[in-house]
């Protein structure tokens, strides 16, 4: 199994990250030599300690105790024996497939426990190749991942064993298959398994369901977990009635399987089968009755009351979004609960076009499944991120107005009126010119009188007012001035600025995610960029969501605390890891003010603009030079 699944990514203990690839090489010698090859030879060509390879030798032994082949180790040679050693070596490699980091044994527990196994931590430990002491820390792991699905491991005889509800059951297992994290066996054939999926096909047609294979491999997978968890007595009920236009579809399809497989669906697994019919059409009418979508409404604004305060929007007090993702809720909860997932085809352009929509619907759905009891997979996510981008939209436009400026001018009535025109031309949209003042007066300024002041000469310290230093003849660099701090509300940090040569991590060796969002953190907080509180908040922002944006690259920041001095530290992995979704290798943690983020001013949009391709990120991974990296951003790229 390849693991995904655990937030909780601390390594504590388990085998070094290259002893499988290493046992896999051993084992290709061996199946390759026609005699006795000698210790100290195999450890020099695999530059370990004879010792070692001796450890090695044992545990590919262990992984033949039922075959009959063996790991022969006699005066200081070792050999493969049995019937075909290159049979044998095959095999062996396919048995060394175990998890290696924590996170990867978390998966494997939690795929192992998931269908319907029993085991005790003695021999949890001997499959793994572990201590009796680092299962149990895993496990721990892994009964906290379970629990966010309502599923706990409890105690039977000697060894432990999944308990919750099929519904909840079901919805683990396919949330971790469709997310490539398990790979499990359902005891199918091949030619069962090619009957299943022209069954399923044949329905669709039945429907008219024209979907492409990603639709199709939803159904199909729906299909094998019914099955796999009927033939362990597992049946499924169903709390609403199935619509009556696919119950006959379903009916028969599920005589055609009993006939394929001779395993017989209930009631409530073709009601079931039935609602993962329906929810491939978009149109899906079913909504809930009046009490449950009073409760649904409560609970999206209580939720959006929660984001309201991480990141001081206010979405909360959006009608139209709130009245929007009931409606988006009341289908999406039906299909969830049924463990039924819809594709979403713009996904990719959400994560990309809008990410601060995104990291706000990724908050959003944490908060709404704690009080849902419904897990969102991002491509729901994705949906609820288009609701949150509108309002945004909307919020933004409804609230803009022009900004009041004031203009000292010394030069000259004639210059300024010829100034004033010149603003007036330019910026007409964006700038209300509220008249020019002298020097003296410009100190008496304030907020409500004026957002800028423009001036044509040094202005003194008491001035309170931000203000820009222009030409009388207003010059190209002074207009862009300008336009930065509309676009900015008046901060104009290059984004440049923002990269320290302390802050950079050429060669970070592998480590979880949360290794290294500590790492880096407390570089930020050494140096005194952050105080303590946002250091600690960079994890607590990851585990609300994913801050990986595709193209090996994360981007977390933190959502609380005092950023004293705005920074980004970089790190650059010396391998891809694991990080939720997908794999990463470079790593850049924002330590930007909690107020910044509020004003939505397109920073992440731009910084994900100028890092938006693989080819980009994998020329700075091959280089490893900050230069080349600071080197995406213009003097226009400000903060």
């Amino acid at each position: 199994m390849k693991a995904f699944f655990c937030n909780n990514e601390s390594v504590k203990g388990g085998m070094d990250m290259d002893a499988g690839k290493r046992e896999i090489e051993l084992v290709r010698l061996l199946g390759k030599a026609d005699r006795p090859l000698r210790l100290d030879a195999v450890a020099a060509s695999l530059n370990v300690s004879e010792k070692t390879i001796r450890r090695d030798l044992r545990r590919l032994d262990h992984a033949l105790k039922d075959t009959e082949c063996s790991i022969v180790l006699q005066k200081g040679a070792c050999s493969l024996q049995g019937p075909s050693r290159e049979r044998l070596a095959s095999l062996l490699e396919a048995r060394l497939d175990i998890p290696e980091t924590q996170s990867e044994r978390v998966c494997w527990l939690a795929g192992f426990f998931l269908m319907n196994e029993t085991a005790s931590v003695p021999d949890l430990a001997a499959r793994l190749y572990v201590s009796e002491s680092t299962i149990k820390n895993d496990i721990h792991l892994v009964k906290e991942d379970l629990d966010g699905f309502g599923l706990s491991l409890v105690r039977f005889g000697q060894g432990l064993r999944l308990e919750g509800g099929e519904e909840q059951i079901r919805s683990c297992l396919l949330h971790l298959i469709r997310s490539g994290k398990i790979s499990p066996d359902f005891q199918l054939q091949a030619m069962q398994q090619r009957r299943i999926h022209e069954l399923v096909e044949d329905a669709l047609d039945a429907e008219n369901l024209a979907l492409s294979e990603a639709g199709i491999a939803n159904l199909f997978l729906h299909v094998q977990v019914a099955l796999f968890r009927l033939q362990k007595g597992m049946a499924l009920s169903c709390a609403h009635a199935a619509p009556r236009q696919f119950l006959q579809s379903a009916k028969r399809l599920a005589g055609d399987l009993k006939r394929a497989v001779q395993i017989e669906l209930p009631d409530g697994e073709i009601e079931n089968l039935a609602w993962h019919m329906a929810a491939q059409k978009r149109s899906l009418s079913f909504r809930f009755d009046d009490q449950t979508s009073q409760s649904l409404d409560k609970a999206v604004q209580k939720s959006l009351m929660e984001v309201d305060h991480l990141y001081g929007t206010g979405l909360h007090q959006d009608s139209v979004l709130i009245d929007g993702l009931v409606a988006h809720l009341s289908v999406a909860l039906v299909r969830l609960k049924h463990g039924m997932v819809i594709e979403n085809p713009i996904l990719d352009d959400i994560r990309r076009q809008y990410p601060y929509a995104m990291e706000l619907a990724q908050i959003l759905s944490a908060r709404l499944q704690s009080l849902l009891g419904c897990l969102f997979p991002l491509t729901e996510v994705g949906y609820l991120a288009v609701h949150i981008g509108g309002s945004l939209f909307r919020g933004r436009h409804g609230k803009d107005r022009r900004k009041k400026v004031a203009l000292v001018c010394t030069t000259g009535m004639g210059t300024s009126l010829l100034l004033l025109a010149k603003i007036n031309d330019i910026f007409r949209e964006q700038l209300d010119l509220t008249g020019t003042f002298t020097m003296r007066q410009a100190t008496t300024l304030h907020p409500r009188d004026a957002d800028l002041i423009l001036s044509t000469v040094q202005l003194p310290e008491k001035v309170s007012l931000p203000w820009i230093q222009i030409s009388p003849l207003l010059a190209e660099k002074d207009i862009r001035s300008i336009q930065r701090f509309i676009q900015t509300d008046g901060e104009t940090v290059p984004i440049r600025a923002l990269f320290h040569p302390s802050l950079f991590f050429d060669h970070l060796p592998p480590m979880s995610r949360q290794e290294v969002l500590s790492v880096l953190s407390n570089r930020l907080w050494r140096e005194g960029f952050v105080d303590e509180t946002a250091r600690d908040s960079f994890w607590q922002r990851e585990q609300l969501g994913t801050t990986e944006i595709g193209n090996l690259l994360a981007v977390p920041h933190c959502m609380a605390g005092t950023v004293v001095r705005p920074a980004i530290a970089v790190a650059v992995l010396e391998k891809p890891i694991v990080w939720e979704y997908g794999m990463v290798q470079v790593v850049l943690m924002i330590a930007v003010s909690k107020e910044f983020l509020k004003k939505e001013n397109g920073f992440f949009l731009r910084l994900y603009q100028r890092l938006n391709t693989t080819m980009k990120i994998k020329e700075f991974i091959n280089t490893r030079h900050l230069d080349l990296l600071m080197d995406a951003f213009n003097e226009e790229d400000i903060l």
